[in-house]
């Protein structure tokens, strides 16, 4: 907390210094970003510090946002519950935690980050017909992490750790798996990398991280799974050097797909096929998939080389071949010699499955591939198998929980309480992540007093909400909400002037505020107030107290608003005293939610709400909020059921 006399403001420092030194009280100001200045830890000795950051302020993906885009989930980024994480240090692996922020905290010279020593898994889960959750075929990621650990000197994940912590990720965001029946599935992303510092390849890093994130996803080409896709050679990009690490899936393969298959995108293909880099006639992978081939004699053939990734996906592929009776070649594939043997060609992944390829350039030649028969009934198989269609001989499926139904409550309540990592904490309870709540949106309070100062007019409480409008809507656009912004506004509005107009200039109107963030509602509540009524506003948190109070200052409405630092529960004497004893008109529940119904049914004993009372929630779910239980929403339309009452959503 810095002193008053401290603040690095933006702009004009002393305006807004004084401004602030009358309501601070104990508040602390923080720097003027979506981030907090760090804390400083001082130890004894003045050789030690200890920083604490902030995250960025991120919204996290709820069930019901997806019930519409299940069968159009697309291969992106979504932020779920949390990821599992184990730390190695010391010789050994931790027993893990689970963290509920999408960011990892590391040394600026960490290993992965200036020499890339990373390598990576893909993964799925799937909704099964059964109503069970399952992985397929684990073991097969855990061992081909470890073959890229040896690779890269990196601690080896034990099979069972890996295998447990991947259904440990899954169990805890059991609600994101697509339902059954769609063409989707939890995409798994096992990831192990040094985290540790690194100047130079020896000494090697001290700590290492392996963490599993998972997220719903559709197929990785799309449509182009069913249509078919355009492949071209390229010529000018060789994926991976003869002897390096092509068979193992290090970060820094990707890294060097990515200007060859974008260009490839820019002149109108979909991916790139690279042939070997030693004599650039032998077939060796796709962009980011295996090649597969049925010849025109019904042979299933791949390619074999020392610089291919083994693909799990390839090698079930080719088990359901062998099933039935095919001849699985695997060995060198001379593309100008033997391309025009095949009448079927895909590419396959975890991601992508099995993806039909209609077309490859090499050169000024075009190769076209009109048949998919056999590459897709094996597919068809595959994914049965996969959602529990189709008899699992190989017992390739892992089971993980129930599938959670849209009915559900409050998901990890109903999920079994046995963990597949016993030891396991949450990053909170180990002390290394504090999750912030009202506060996370600390740090953007001095800004927006500076700019309300600096763009409106004093004593003008519509200037102030204009001000506040637009550096809001900015501070939004972000989030894509800025549209949303004034709904709320409008309903408290609504809901005040008719209070007024019920009156008709015969009586005061009074106004109770739980919670408020700088000032917002009660300048769209004081500002429609006649002569002699007033709002009263109750805030726990010491800086939204004080910079609500100078806006409502600076608008000119400090005789109609008093804001005091507190509770329902702490400042009920002083509300039934400054309401005279008499119901309040209008109430805004701005506040934590679950304080919502026990909060006003105290105001109700006490006299400060009866059933003529208007009562305006805000049931959003902000940035730093939980998810509205289902409970706590029970209670408050029960509550309501027989009381006038208005949901009003800001963002």
């Amino acid at each position: 907390a810095l002193p008053i006399s401290q603040i690095e403001a933006i702009g004009d420092a002393r305006r807004v210094a004084n401004m602030l030194s009358k309501c601070v009280r104990r508040a602390a100001i923080p720097a003027a970003a979506t981030f907090r200045r760090p804390a400083v830890r001082a130890f004894a000795s003045s050789d030690l510090s200890q920083y604490a950051y902030n995250t960025p302020i991120f919204k996290k993906t709820r069930r019901e946002n997806l019930a519409d885009k299940w069968d159009n989930l697309g291969f992106s980024i979504r932020t779920m519950n949390g990821h599992v994480r184990f730390t190695w240090s010391d010789g050994a692996w931790d027993k893990g935690v689970f963290v509920p922020a999408p960011y990892q905290l590391m040394h600026i010279n960490a290993g992965a980050l200036h020499y890339g020593v990373s390598v990576f898994e893909g993964m799925k889960a799937f909704a099964c017909k059964d109503g069970k959750v399952r992985l397929m075929n684990p073991e097969l990621n855990a061992m081909r992490m470890q073959r890229g650990a040896d690779a890269l000197l990196m601690p080896q994940v034990p099979k069972e750790m890996f295998v447990n912590g991947v259904m440990e990720a899954v169990r805890r965001n059991a609600e994101f798996v697509p339902p059954y029946g769609n063409n989707a599935s939890m995409y798994i992303r096992p990831l192990l990398f040094a985290s540790g510092q690194m100047l130079g390849l020896a000494p090697l890093a001290s700590e290492y991280t392996f963490f599993v994130t998972v997220m719903p996803a559709g197929g990785y080409f799309g449509k182009g799974s069913e249509v078919g896709v355009k492949a071209r050679v390229s010529a000018n990009h060789d994926r991976a050097a003869p002897k390096g690490l092509g068979n193992v899936k290090a970060a820094g393969n990707y890294a060097a797909d990515i200007a060859p298959v974008h260009q490839a995108h820019a002149d109108g293909f979909n991916t790139t096929l690279y042939l070997d880099a030693k004599t650039g006639k032998y077939v060796e992978e796709f962009s980011v998939c295996n090649f597969v081939g049925i010849t025109h004699d019904g042979k299933y053939v791949t390619p074999k080389s020392d610089t291919i990734l083994a693909s799990t996906t390839n090698i079930m592929l080719q088990q359901l071949a062998r099933d039935r009776g095919m001849i699985v070649e695997e060995r060198p594939i001379d593309f100008e010699k033997e391309i025009s043997n095949f009448k079927e060609v895909g590419m396959c992944g975890t991601a992508a499955v099995v993806v039909k390829v209609n077309s490859i350039e090499h050169g000024n030649k075009v190769y076209e591939f009109n048949d998919f028969d056999t590459i897709a009934s094996l597919r068809a198989q595959l994914t049965g198998i996969q959602c529990g269609e189709v008899e699992d001989k190989h017992g390739w499926m892992k089971e993980v929980c129930d599938v959670v139904t849209d009915g559900a409550d409050d998901v990890l309540d109903s999920l079994p309480t046995e963990t597949f990592t016993p030891g396991m904490v949450t990053a909170e309870a180990k002390g290394t992540v504090s999750k912030l709540g009202a506060e996370a949106m600390h740090g953007l309070e001095r800004s927006l007093l500076e700019h309300v100062v600096g763009n409106a007019e004093p004593g003008n409480p519509d200037s102030v909400l204009s001000a506040m409008d637009a550096f809001w809507n900015k501070t939004f656009k972000q989030e894509g909400a800025a549209d949303k912004w004034n709904v709320r506004g409008n309903t408290i509005e609504e809901k005040v002037k008719k209070k007024v107009a019920a009156k008709a200039g015969n009586d005061k109107v009074r106004c109770l505020e739980m919670g408020t963030y700088c000032g917002y509602s009660a300048l769209r509540i004081a500002k429609n107030l006649p002569e002699g009524s007033y709002l009263l506003s109750v805030e726990k948190d010491e800086l939204f107290a004080a910079i609500a109070t100078k806006i409502v200052e600076f608008a000119g409405l400090e005789d109609k608003v008093k804001i005091w630092i507190g509770t329902v529960h702490s400042e009920i004497v002083n509300i039934t005293h400054r309401l005279e004893k008499q119901p309040a008109d209008f109430i805004l529940c701005d506040h934590s939610k679950e304080r919502y119904v026990p909060d006003l049914k105290l105001l109700e004993e006490c006299g400060v709400v009866d059933k003529t009372t208007a009562v305006v929630g805000d049931i959003e779910v902000y940035p730093g909020d939980e998810r509205l239980p289902k409970t706590i929403q029970k209670e408050i339309s029960e509550y309501f059921s027989d009381r006038e009452f208005a949901m009003a959503s800001m963002v």
